[in-house]
């Protein structure tokens, strides 16, 4: 329990050093740090001792999930088997008929159209008002910022900004940077079952953990924003709402509704595209360090290579000593490769139950090199304008595996204190 707050303030500590200690100077840039932490102790407080809210969660999660049943049947219409349908032919064994392309990222294209009727019908700005209010209350975050919160809780890195496209250029480069944070640090309910599912008869109550760590998460990145930006001030306002409403493109329902899959298409072949070329250079890496000499019997890789580094984070999660090293190789397969890939690891590793649980909540995010390609392409197809996206990136992503370490302290001390009750 100790090592893992001790791990708390040590994420805390490097984000503040990565800001270039910026945050000492603005002193404005502590409340939000301070109101975060004591509410992130109280939210987790509640979602472990009241079975409701999980339940709630857990409700909103499944509706959710129907986006994507929905996209499916969309894709099969259009693709057949490959986008989901009913397979002409067997499947070797240990083979997927699994496609990424056309199974997984055409949500995007229906959150789009969503996305921009509900903008029409005058939804969003209403929610925009509710959560812009609550989250500025405590973080000091415009409403814009605030809606785009709530939603990744749920929805993806591309479809949470998806939803607010028509405020994005409004956007001054701190909320920018919150943003990318958000979409590095957390996952979405389109990939939550499979995590669940691939510990399944492992960890008891894995859904719930994941579900947890998407909640408890994007409080951590507003906590560790405030301490890496260039300036503390994070409540200045970005414009009136109905400036930025009366910059909406939708003259009508059909108007909307073409609009909003337009987008939706455009933003997919952008990540297809991005993703294409981060998975080739990660490979093309893996090539160049092959040329080395093995060690250990067993050539270099940047997921080795990421596996060594994570080991500090590993022994700070507090898991079981035995288990330390298989969980930093584990979370050096997420960085290098992907969380979907070290999950699977982490159910073939064996190790003990706690330290399973605990490494769902180091796992559970975006926070890998592929996913920089996917955030980098398929938000700045949605804000052209804002040319700090690239610039911004490489630092958010940082942002948001810190803010995912603070998630797996936070939640190792508290799993801790559980087992001492």
């Amino acid at each position: 329990m100790l090592r893992s707050l001790v791990g708390y303030f040590a994420m805390l500590g490097c984000a503040f050093l990565i800001g270039g200690c910026t945050a000492w100077r603005n002193r404005g840039c502590w409340r939000p740090v301070i109101y975060g932490i004591l509410f992130q102790v109280a939210l987790i407080f509640v979602l472990m001792k009241f079975p409701i809210c999980i339940s709630g969660i857990e409700y909103l999660a499944n509706g959710i999930m129907k986006l994507k049943d929905a996209t499916l049947e969309g894709t099969k219409f259009v693709f057949g088997y490959i986008g989901g349908d009913m397979l002409p032919f067997d499947i070797l064994d240990g083979r997927s008929p699994f496609v990424f392309a056309f199974q997984a990222l055409p949500t995007v294209i229906l959150t789009g159209a969503l996305a921009a009727i509900l903008t029409y019908l005058k939804v969003f700005p209403i929610i925009a008002k509710v959560m812009g209010y609550a989250f500025k209350k405590v973080f000091g975050v415009n409403e814009t910022v605030g809606i785009i919160t709530a939603a990744k809780i749920f929805v993806g890195q591309v479809e949470a900004p998806l939803l607010v496209k028509h405020r994005l250029p409004f956007l001054r480069e701190n909320d920018i940077f919150i943003i990318l944070a958000l979409a590095f640090a957390t996952t979405s309910v389109a990939t939550m079952p499979i995590y669940a599912g691939a510990l399944d008869g492992i960890c008891q109550d894995a859904m719930k953990h994941v579900l947890v760590s998407s909640v408890v998460s994007v409080i951590s990145v507003h906590i560790i924003c405030p301490l890496m930006m260039q300036s503390g001030r994070v409540d200045d306002d970005i414009g009136t709402a109905s400036s930025q409403e009366s910059t909406l493109p939708y003259s009508s329902f059909m108007g909307a509704m073409s609009k909003g899959v337009s987008d939706g298409a455009f933003v997919w072949w952008c990540i297809v595209g991005s993703l294409i070329g981060a998975v080739a250079l990660i490979a093309l890496t893996n090539y160049l360090l092959g040329l080395f000499p093995d060690v250990g019997g067993e050539p270099i890789t940047l997921q080795r290579i990421f596996g060594i580094c994570m080991y500090p984070f590993a022994w700070l999660l507090d898991v079981a000593s035995k288990d330390v090293m298989s969980v930093s190789q584990i979370l050096g397969t997420k960085t290098a490769v992907n969380e979907l890939v070290a999950f699977f690891d982490l159910a073939k590793a064996g190790l003990d139950s706690g330290s399973v649980t605990k490494a769902i909540y180091a796992l559970n995010n975006f926070g890998n090199f592929a996913c920089i390609g996917i955030t980098i392409g398929g938000i700045s197809a949605l804000a052209p304008s804002q040319k700090c996206i690239s610039a911004l990136a490489c630092k958010a992503f940082w942002a948001g595996l810190l803010a995912t370490g603070l998630t797996a302290m936070i939640m190792s001390v508290f799993l801790d204190c559980l087992e001492l009750v």
